[in-house]
């Protein structure tokens, strides 16, 4: 789940990239060769060649990249098509906006700018913005609230942290200094109506129609699931969790992970060091320090051997060899670690590209 406080990063259920490819037909994906980056397609075959310093995923067909220092947006030839002023791009496009930062001021604020590079909404009092979400985006300059794509508030500020909209819903953290537990968290609709009332101490994101939230007993938690509604669907009683994924939930028990499905009952016993969600009926899971792939029966179908890797989306899954392993302290999924080489894996195992860094 991603709180915009400053746009914090916890568990994210946009893993790894913030920007996602739509268009799926068309996906391509990200590589890096010589130290430079570029895009192939499904087939491996290069697409836009490795010479940005850095690059997003592509989405509503445009990609931010980072070329001579400048971020800019190309699109899926590797043309350059925005190259903002005044301007820094954060991420890329979502409900045809991009978030950044105003860079013709003392103190940067955050804007969004359109397709055609012009920057459309502006508040030179916001200091936090997230990307938009189901149509609405959170905003910060002291409080949280949520603006519409004209730039309108529709939830006032008044929230001390946020998260995106996810099936409807957002979750909300309100502080209180007269108790011990300072703060609870609850979840608000588009109407800014809260809707089940904070009190929670986690409380991420709904997928599926069910939501894990969090209690925390002593120095720990226990976190069990809730819907749409409040009700309690499954009793608080894992020590972590991620959001339900092809009606699957990764879920800590004694420090290792598995797999329920939505009636709580364990599908895949915890056997696993880390996890990531089910995607396209395959999951990364990591044993002593390498990464490998099960199905939902838990059994390996591709044996552990990358030292990281991304869940599969279109057909292919994001891996790395050498570097730092599963055991790193530092998780860095999904990043570009020069330690290692990256490449790209069909669901057989087999090498769509060669790992290359």
């Amino acid at each position: 789940m991603l709180f915009c406080v400053g746009c914090n990063y916890l568990q994210s259920d946009v893993m790894h990239v913030t920007a996602q490819e739509t268009e799926t037909s068309v996906r391509l994906f990200r590589i890096l060769k010589d130290g430079k980056f570029g895009f192939i397609d499904v087939k491996g075959n290069v697409v836009i060649d490795p010479k940005f310093d850095d690059v997003q995923d592509f989405s509503e067909a445009l990609a931010l990249v980072s070329l001579n220092g400048k971020k800019v947006f190309i699109d899926r030839t590797g043309k350059l098509v925005i190259t903002p002023k005044d301007f820094e791009p954060i991420n890329g496009f979502t409900d045809g906006l991009a978030r950044g930062n105003v860079t013709n001021r003392e103190r940067y604020t955050k804007g969004y700018i359109d397709k055609s590079g012009k920057l459309v909404i502006d508040n030179p009092q916001v200091w936090g913005a997230c990307e938009f979400s189901e149509g609405l985006a959170c905003v910060t300059s002291g409080k949280w609230g949520f603006i519409d794509t004209s730039g309108k508030f529709v939830i006032k500020p008044q929230f001390d942290e946020v998260s995106y909209f996810r099936e409807g819903l957002a979750s909300v953290k309100v502080w209180d200094k007269s108790k011990t537990s300072r703060h609870k968290q609850g979840y608000l609709d588009k109407a800014g109506n809260i809707v089940i009332k904070p009190q929670f101490d986690v409380a991420q994101s709904f997928s599926e129609g069910l939501a894990a939230v969090g209690m925390k007993v002593g120095d720990d938690y226990q976190f069990g699931f809730i819907d749409k509604t409040g009700a309690m669907i499954i009793k608080p009683q894992f020590e972590w969790t991620y959001s339900f994924s092809e009606e699957l939930a990764a879920v800590q028990i004694s420090k290792k992970w598995g797999f329920i499905d939505r009636n709580g009952s364990l599908i895949i016993k915890p056997r696993f060091d880390k996890v990531e969600g089910f995607s396209e009926g395959l999951a990364a899971v990591a044993v002593k320090g390498k990464w490998g792939f099960i199905d939902k029966t838990g059994k390996f179908v591709i044996e552990p051997q990358f030292n990281e890797a991304n869940s599969f989306k279109d057909g292919l899954a994001f891996v790395k060899v050498g570097g730092y392993d599963a055991t790193a302290i530092i998780d860095v999924i999904g990043a570009f670690d020069t330690e290692g080489k990256w490449g790209y894996i069909d669901k057989t195992g087999k090498y769509i590209w060669q790992p290359t860094n």
